[in-house]
C-alpha cells in the first residue's frame, strides 16, 4: 500500500458550499421543461388546421388533413386573467385527429405573476390517444427553445410528451441557461408524474459567479457527467459516469480561497428544503484542491465513495476504502495519508481516520511515517490521536505505543509525541541503538527533528545497544517510577531516574574474562559524553547497591554486591565502568562462584569506597576504602583506618590508623598489612604485633608452659601463612608469655608441627630450673642466648646453635650447641651442650666438649679430651669424663668412658694454710 500522508485545509473547499445554489438552479431548470411540455399538451386542441411536417414521415399518423388554419392564434382567460396564449403560422388537423403546428409560439401565464413560460418551435405535433381522447403525445422538433418565467433558456432540436407517462423527452443535443448558470447534454427525459429529470448523455453545467447572487463567490462552477438524474419528491440528483465538478472560487473571496476539482463514477446531491445537505460520491472518487497565488498549498484525496454533508458550505467529508489523501505547498513534497476510512469536519479542521492507517510527512529528504489502527487529525492544532499499534517511524527514532498522541508543527514534522500502554521509543544512529519502553512515554523533537527529550511514566526501562559489540558496554536502566532522558542535538546527554532503579552494564563480547555491572538505587543520574555515544558518570542515590558478576565462573572470581547510600560512577570510553565511589556506611559482600576448602563469603566495610575496573578485562580490578575499614572472610577479619583490595593478586591492603587482624587463633597489628587471600598468606611491617589468644592456639609452637595463657610476639616484620601455619617475624622479633619470652632477629613457627625456629642474637627466658634453697625447692628461672633457637612441641624439646650461653642465677653454661629437654610444666629435666662446653660458677670452672645437665640431681657430667674442673678452693681437675655436682663441692672423675677407653686422671689439690 502506498504511504499517504494528511495536509487538509478545508477552508480550501468552500466552494461546496455554493453547490446548493447550482444543483436548485439546475432542478428548477428541469422542473420548468415539464411544466411546459403539460401546457402544451392542454393548449394544443382538436380543430386545427392541417398542415405537413418534416418528422410526420417518422410517425406511423395519417396524411389526410380534415383542417388547416393559417396564421393560428388563441387566448384563453381566467376572467380578467390570460391564462396562455398560443400562436402558430399555420395549423393541420387530421382524420386520426392528429394535430400539427409550423412556427409554433406558446406562452403560459400564472395567477400570480405577470410573467409568462414560452415555448418556440418549427415543428410541433399532438397526437392524441385514440381510446382515450385526454391522452396524447406531443412532438417539438427544429430549434425548440423555451423560456421560463424564471429566467431558465432551454434549447434543442427534439421534444417529446406523452400524456399517459407525463414524460417528456429531448432526444438531441439540449442546451439550458438562466443568469448564470448555463448547461447541456445529449438527450433528456422529463417525468412529470414522478417529478424526475434525466439528462441522458455528456451532461455539463456551469456556473458563473454575480455580484449580489447566490453564487456571488464562485468565479466559474463547471460539472460533467455522463447522465444525470433529478428526483425532485426524494430531494436529490444522481450524476453518473465520469462525473467531474470543477469550482473556481472568486480570488476577492476570502471564505473559498482555492479552485477545486472533484471526480467520481457516480454523485448524488441530496437536498432537504430545496437546500442541498449532503452529496455521495461513488467510484473512483476524487476531490483536488488547486493552490493559488495567494494560498499555494493544494489537497488531493481519493477513495472509493466519500460523502459531504452541505450546510451551506461544506461542513463535513466522510470518505470510505482505500482512502488516500495528499496535501503539501507549492512543490514541496507532499503529506500522505493512507486509510480505509476518514471523517472530516471543517469546522473543527479535524478528521476522523479508521481500519488501518498510515500519515507519511517528508522534508529535507527525511519522512516521517505514522501508523495506527484508528487516528484524529486536528490539523489546524498540529495534533494527531492514534489508537491501536500506534507508531511513529522518523529515520532515526521509531515510537509506538497502544495508544499515542502527536505534535507537528507547520512543516507536519512531529514536534512530540505521547504514547501510553506498552509504550516503546527506539533511537537508532551509526554507534548505538537507544530502546526506551515503559507504561507511558513522551518525546520531545527539536525544529531540525532531533530527539529533544523523552520521558516516562510507570514501570520504565532504557536499554543502549551497542553497535560495537566488540569493544562496547550494552547498558540498561529499569525504573518503577520514571525515566527522563535528555538529549543535545539528537545525541543522549543525561538519563534521570525515579524510583528504585537499576542500571546494567553487560560487558561487551561476552568477553569470559569481563563481568557485569549492576546499579540499583532509589534514583540514577546518567550523563554522556558530548559526542552522545560514551556514557562519562553515574550517579546513583538512596539505598545505592552495586553488583558485579563474573561471565565465567572459577575460585578467582566472586560475585560482588556492594550497598551505600550513593554511587558515583566514571566510565571509560565505550561505556566501559572505570570507577565508582560510594560514601557512608559502605558495604561489600563478595561470594566464590566456586566453592574452595578454606574460603568463603567476603565481607568489607568502611566509611569510604571505591571500587576501580580494569579498562581491559572490563572486570573488577581494585576496591579502595577508607575510613573505619573492615575486612572479612570465614573467621578472618582486618581492620585499618585504609584498606586497599586488588583482584589481581586477591590481596587486602591495610594501611593506617592501626591495620589489625584476626581469626580465632591470633589477632594481629602491623604499620601495614598485606593479606593475600588468594593464597592465604599476610605480610605485617612496622612495629608488627601478635597476640595468640592462648598457647594451644599456637599449636604448641611456641615452649612457654601455660597453656591456656596468651602468647605475644612482635617484630619489625611478619610473613604469615595461614594456610601453612607458619609465620616468619623479622627484625628484632621477640614472643613471650607472661614473664618467659624468645627473642631473636627472626622467628619462625610452624603451628601444624608444633615448632619454633629462632635466629641472630636469640635470647630467651623460656622454662625453670627446680632448686633447694635452706630445704625447699624453688624455681630458678633460666636465661638463654645463642646463634638459633629449634623448638619441637612433640619432643618438648629445645636446642640453642651457636654460642650457647645459658645462664641460671650464678651458674652459666657455654657451648656451640644445647639440646633442653622440658617437662610437662615446662621445667628443664636435661641440658646436653656439646662443643667447647664451659660451665661456671662463682668459685669453680668446667670445660670440656659434651656436657649432661640432669635437674633431679643437678648433675652435670662432662666430656672432653680432657675435661676438667677448676676450683679456687680445692684446685683442679682433669679427667676423660668428669661428674660434677652443682650444688656440691664434689667432683667424680673418670678415666676411661664409652667413648674415650684410653685416659688418665689428673688432679691438683690446693693446700689451705693452718695457722
Amino acid at each position: 500500500m502506498p504511504e499517504k500522508q494528511p495536509k487538509k485545509n478545508l477552508k480550501n473547499l468552500e466552494f461546496r458550499a455554493k453547490l446548493p445554489q447550482i444543483f436548485r438552479i439546475f432542478a428548477i431548470g428541469g422542473l420548468a421543461v415539464t411544466l411546459i411540455a403539460i401546457g402544451i399538451g392542454f393548449y394544443l386542441n382538436y380543430g386545427k388546421e392541417d398542415f405537413r411536417l418534416k418528422m410526420r414521415n417518422k410517425l406511423e399518423l395519417s396524411e389526410n388533413v380534415i383542417a388547416e388554419v393559417n396564421g393560428y392564434e388563441r387566448r384563453e382567460n381566467d376572467g380578467d386573467k390570460l391564462n396562455y396564449y398560443i400562436k402558430a403560422d399555420k395549423v393541420r388537423t387530421f382524420t386520426d385527429n392528429h394535430q400539427e403546428l409550423e412556427n409554433v409560439f406558446l406562452q403560459v401565464f400564472n395567477a400570480e405573476s405577470e410573467k409568462s413560460d414560452q415555448i418556440t418551435a418549427d415543428l410541433a405535433i399532438y397526437v392524441p390517444e385514440k381510446e382515450n381522447s385526454k391522452l396524447f403525445t406531443a412532438y417539438f422538433s427544429g430549434e425548440v427553445n423555451i423560456n421560463s418565467r424564471d429566467g431558465l433558456q432551454v434549447k434543442t432540436d427534439q421534444l417529446t410528451y406523452k400524456k399517459e407517462t407525463e414524460i417528456a423527452y429531448a432526444e438531441e443535443y439540449i442546451e439550458f441557461s438562466r443568469e448564470n448558470v448555463s448547461g447541456n447534454s445529449v438527450g433528456a427525459i422529463v417525468n412529470t408524474k414522478e417529478k424526475t429529470l434525466e439528462l441522458l448523455k455528456d451532461v455539463e453545467i456551469t456556473a458563473f459567479g454575480k455580484k449580489g447572487g447566490e453564487l456571488e463567490k464562485i468565479e466559474n462552477a463547471k460539472i460533467t457527467a455522463g447522465r444525470a438524474f433529478f428526483n425532485q419528491p426524494a430531494e436529490k440528483i444522481e450524476f453518473n459516469e465520469n462525473v467531474n465538478i470543477n469550482v473556481t472560487p472568486d480570488t476577492n473571496s476570502n471564505e473559498m480561497s482555492q479552485p477545486t476539482d472533484i471526480q467520481a463514477n457516480r454523485a448524488v446531491a441530496l437536498f432537504t428544503n430545496k437546500e442541498l445537505n449532503q452529496i455521495d460520491l461513488n467510484g473512483s472518487v476524487f476531490v483536488y484542491q488547486k493552490p493559488t497565488s495567494k494560498n499555494p498549498k493544494w489537497t488531493k484525496t481519493r477513495a472509493n465513495s466519500a460523502t459531504a454533508k452541505i450546510q451551506k458550505e461544506l461542513k463535513q467529508l466522510e470518505l470510505f476504502e482505500n482512502v488516500d489523501i495528499e496535501t503539501t505547498t507549492n512543490n514541496e513534497k507532499p503529506t500522505k495519508i493512507t486509510t480505509n476510512y476518514a471523517l472530516y469536519e471543517k469546522d473543527a479542521d479535524r478528521f476522523e481516520l479508521k481500519n488501518g492507517v498510515e500519515i507519511l510527512t517528508s522534508e529535507d529528504n527525511k519522512d516521517t511515517t505514522i501508523r495506527a489502527q484508528n487516528a484524529i487529525y486536528e490539523q489546524t492544532n498540529g495534533k494527531i490521536l492514534l489508537n491501536g499499534n500506534a507508531e511513529i517511524i522518523q529515520p532515526a527514532e521509531y515510537i509506538k505505543g497502544d495508544n499515542l498522541t502527536a505534535y507537528l508543527n507547520a512543516k507536519k514534522q512531529v514536534i512530540s509525541a505521547n504514547a501510553k500502554g506498552n509504550a516503546f521509543l527506539k533511537q537508532t544512529n551509526p554507534e548505538r541503538t537507544t530502546e526506551i519502553s515503559a507504561a507511558e512515554l513522551n518525546a520531545i523533537f527539536d525544529d531540525n527533528q532531533k530527539l529533544q527529550n523523552a520521558n516516562t511514566l510507570g514501570q520504565s526501562k532504557a536499554t543502549l545497544i551497542p553497535a560495537n559489540t566488540e569493544s562496547y558496554t550494552r547498558v540498561s536502566l529499569s525504573a518503577p517510577k520514571a525515566i527522563k532522558l535528555d538529549f543535545k542535538t539528537g545525541l543522549l546527554n543525561q538519563m534521570q531516574t525515579e524510583g528504585r532503579t537499576t542500571i546494567s552494564l553487560d560487558a561487551p563480547n561476552n568477553n569470559p574474562q569481563a563481568s557485569n555491572k549492576k546499579l540499583t538505587a532509589d534514583t540514577v543520574k546518567t550523563i554522556w559524553n558530548d559526542n552522545g555515544k560514551d556514557l562519562t558518570k553515574a550517579e546513583a542515590v538512596g539505598n545505592a547497591e552495586l553488583y558485579i558478576e563474573p561471565l565465567r565462573n572459577a575460585p578467582e572470581n566472586y560475585k560482588t554486591t556492594i550497598n551505600a547510600p550513593r554511587f558515583d560512577c566514571d566510565f571509560y570510553a565505550e561505556n566501559n565502568a572505570k570507577s565508582c565511589s560510594a560514601a557512608t556506611n559502605v558495604k561489600a559482600v563478595r561470594i566464590p562462584t566456586v566453592a574452595r576448602a578454606n574460603r568463603g563469603n567476603q565481607t568489607l566495610t568502611s566509611n569510604q569506597m571505591n571500587v576501580g575496573f580494569n579498562q581491559q578485562t572490563k572486570d573488577l580490578e581494585k576496591f579502595e576504602a577508607n575510613g573505619d575499614a573492615k575486612f572479612n572472610e570465614l573467621e578472618r577479619n582486618g581492620i585499618a583506618d585504609n584498606l586497599t583490595f586488588t583482584q589481581a593478586d586477591e590481596t587486602v591492603r591495610l594501611r593506617g590508623g592501626e591495620p589489625t587482624v584476626w581469626d580465632s587463633q591470633a589477632r594481629a597489628k602491623g604499620g601495614e598489612i598485606d593479606w593475600d587471600t588468594k593464597n592465604n598468606k599476610s605480610v605485617f611491617r612496622n612495629k608488627v604485633s601478635t597476640t595468640y589468644y592462648s598457647q594451644k592456639k599456637t599449636g604448641g609452637a611456641t615452649p612457654f608452659g601455660a597453656t591456656n595463657s596468651p602468647v605475644f610476639i612482635t617484630a619489625n616484620e611478619a610473613n604469615l601463612d595461614h594456610s601453612a601455619e607458619t609465620a616468619v617475624y623479622s627484625g628484632n622479633a621477640r614472643a613471650w608469655q607472661e614473664n618467659n619470652y624468645v627473642r631473636a632477629e627472626k622467628l619462625v613457627l610452624n603451628q601444624k608441627e608444633g615448632k619454633l625456629y629462632g635466629e641472630g642474637k636469640v635470647q630467651s627466658l623460656l622454662y625453670d630450673a627446680k632448686r633447694k634453697e635452706n630445704g625447699k625447692e624453688i624455681n630458678v628461672p633460666v636465661y638463654a642466648s645463642s646463634d638459633k633457637l629449634f623448638y619441637t612441641k612433640d619432643s618438648n624439646y629445645l636446642k640453642y646453635e651457636g654460642n650457647v650461653d645459658i645462664r641460671q642465677q650464678t651458674d652459666r653454661i657455654m657451648a656451640g650447641v644445647a639440646n633442653i629437654y622440658l617437662n610437662d610444666k615446662n621445667e628443664v629435666s636435661q641440658t646436653i651442650a656439646e662443643n667447647n662446653v664451659v660451665i661456671t660458677q662463682p668459685s669453680r670452672k668446667a670445660s670440656g666438649e659434651y656436657a649432661k645437665y640432669d635437674a633431679s640431681d643437678e648433675s652435670v657430667i662432662l666430656r672432653g679430651n680432657p675435661a676438667t674442673v677448676d676450683d679456687k678452693e680445692n684446685g683442679s681437675s682433669q679427667a676423660a669424663q668428669m661428674t660434677v655436682f652443682m650444688r656440691e663441692n664434689r667432683v667424680i672423675s673418670e678415666s676411661k668412658t664409652e667413648e674415650n677407653s684410653s685416659g688418665r686422671i689428673r688432679s691438683v689439690y690446693k693446700v689451705k694454710n693452718q695457722e
